[in-house]
């Protein structure tokens, strides 16, 4: 049953419906090995297109995921974050004008996190049937993992699709982490918890990490020649075609605080993946906690626009 389950929910999303911009008619496509993205990127009041190729062919269910919430608008107007280090995170909080300047004014970035996080957001679409489950609780099954006893143990996680988590799911090769590249980010969770993960619509591993296959909204553009992190800390599913609008927006960042007087803030212990950390008992107590640093005029990420599936 688990199968056959998994196995619609697979042949559900392959053919996926869009209006295009410059479409007269919505029209419904096939999926291909390597989808398009453009992520609109507004600072100072300049747009910055950054265009990435996705590869499903190699990460099928992270860059499903991310089209996914991407289609459903999740996130349009989300703002970057540790945008001094060589990986710039988004995903994780909107952004808004008004709330955000008086945070600045009194330098309350913490609690302006808090208050725009984007978990209820996700958890929404997940329990509306939004997005394809890969994960299910280890509970959920008999002592001889071939029958599933609780129907609705899908969690709100994304399975770990990196080499030194899942090895074998990687079959034509690995993208390496580089300038450019698109990285779905795991934040670690603090847990012996074990998870069953669903690789491809006939496949179940049993008995996984679940701190390896955990990741819900956030992504990172790698930005610089090297990552600010581990290679088991994300998984590479997409690089740019080019980096030229890239480095002008480094560029118009780094001229901005090189002549001004705005300056970047550090929003201390910040609280992240608080609705799918408790799925678990033994995680009630162990919330994920991070330190971000914002700058004063922010970076937005306006849209993520799907221009090829």
């Amino acid at each position: 049953m688990f199968k056959r389950l998994v196995k619609t929910l697979m042949v559900g999303a392959t053919l996926v419906c869009m209006a295009g911009a410059a479409a007269t008619a919505t029209a419904c496509n096939i999926e291909t090995d390597h989808p398009k993205v453009k992520i609109s990127v507004e600072f100072n009041e300049e747009s910055y297109d950054l265009e990435y190729v996705l590869y499903r062919n190699m990460y099928p269910n992270t860059v499903r995921h991310f089209l996914e919430l991407t289609e459903n608008g999740f996130y349009d107007n989300t703002m970057i974050h540790d945008y001094r280090t060589n990986d710039w995170f988004s995903g994780g909080y909107s952004y808004n004008a008004a709330d955000y300047e008086a945070s600045a004014a009194v330098n309350a970035y913490a609690d302006y996190l808090e208050e725009h996080s984007l978990e209820q957001k996700y958890m929404d679409l997940f329990n509306a049937g939004k997005l394809t489950p890969t994960v299910y609780s280890d509970s959920s099954f008999d002592a001889n993992h071939n029958q599933q006893l609780i129907s609705d143990s899908a969690l709100p996680t994304l399975i770990g699709e990196y080499k030194n988590n899942i090895q074998q799911v990687i079959e034509k090769g690995a993208l390496t982490a580089e300038q450019g590249t698109l990285k779905m980010f795991y934040y670690e969770k603090q847990t012996t918890g074990k998870v069953h993960v669903t690789p491809t619509s006939d496949q179940i591993i049993w008995n996984a990490d679940y701190k390896n296959n955990c990741a819900t909204s956030v992504f990172s553009m790698q930005v610089g020649t090297s990552s600010s992190y581990g290679a088991d800390s994300y998984c590479v599913f997409g690089k740019m075609e080019s980096t030229t609008a890239l480095t002008g927006l480094i560029e118009a960042i780094e001229d901005y605080y090189g002549s001004a007087s705005a300056s970047s803030v550090t929003a201390e212990d910040v609280k992240v993946d608080n609705l799918v950390e408790v799925f678990s008992g033994e995680n009630e107590d162990k919330l994920i906690e991070a330190d971000f640093t914002l700058p004063a005029l922010p970076i937005i990420i306006k849209s993520i626009k799907i221009t090829k599936y």
